[in-house]
Parts: C-alpha cells; structure tokens; sequence
C-alpha cells in the first residue's frame, strides 16, 4: 500500500509529467495506489484557488475524475490516526524540526495504516518511522 502526496498527484495530472514520475507510475499496480482525505483536501483547496483565479474548473474536474478512479482507495484520518498526529508533532518540535499539521496528518494516517508514502518532499517526513518512496528519482 503506497500513499500518494499531493505533490505526487500535482505532477500526474500534468500534460508532461516528470519522466521518472510516469515511469514508476506505469509500473506500480494501481491497486497498491491510495490517497489520503488530507492529499484530497489538499488538491480541492489548490483547484478552488485555480478556479476563483482564473474562471477555470479544469482542476476541480480532474480532481472528481481522481476521486472517481480513487473510490474506494481514500484512507481516512481517524481517531488513532489523529492522536498520532499530535505525536508526530510534538516529536518533530522537541527536535528542532516541527512539521506541517498537514504532513504530519498524512504521516499518521500512512503509519496506522502500515502504507509507504510516495512524496517529492522526503526532507518533510524523515525520522517519522515511515517508509517513503521518492518516485521522482530515477531507477537504480
């Protein structure tokens, strides 16, 4: 189970995505493929601000024929979910490296629920105890 981060679904949509990006794309199983309710808010609020801006839904209806596609691979934050947010949080500030509520939301919902997450930002969730997974890099 891979989680995909927003900058992920930000590139796939785009006319050239990053070459890497698309190859792993292709070869990752779709069914391996998930978002989170935070990756999902966090695209609705980007095609919100491009539609107020410029008049255009173009955003909002590749992001309704993601979630079309994504239906039942949504993963939701829950209660566990959030308290390991807070967690996260307060483990990040004692450190000297406080993260985003958002990454840390969607760090917690990939740890409980065992998934790998696939982001450009590694540098966001290091020491997490999560697995990532840059797809922007090239293959070794």
């Amino acid at each position: 189970m891979i989680v995909l981060d927003t900058n992920v679904i930000s590139e796939v949509v785009k006319a050239r995505p990053d070459p890497n990006l698309a190859l792993w794309m292709q070869r990752t199983a779709e069914t391996e493929l998930f978002l989170c309710d935070i990756v999902v808010m966090e695209l609705s609020f980007g095609a919100e601000r491009f539609l107020r801006r410029t008049g255009s839904d173009r955003y909002a209806r590749s992001l309704a024929d993601m979630l079309d596609l994504f239906r039942d691979r949504v993963l939701e934050l829950r209660l566990d979910a959030a308290m390991l947010t807070g967690r996260l949080r307060a483990m990040r500030e004692a450190t000297g490296r406080p993260i985003a509520i958002s990454d840390a939301m969607i760090a917690a919902i990939c740890i409980h629920h065992g998934a790998a997450l696939a982001t450009r930002n590694v540098k966001d969730f290091e020491g997490l105890d999560l697995k990532l997974v840059n797809p922007f890099e090239g293959a070794s």
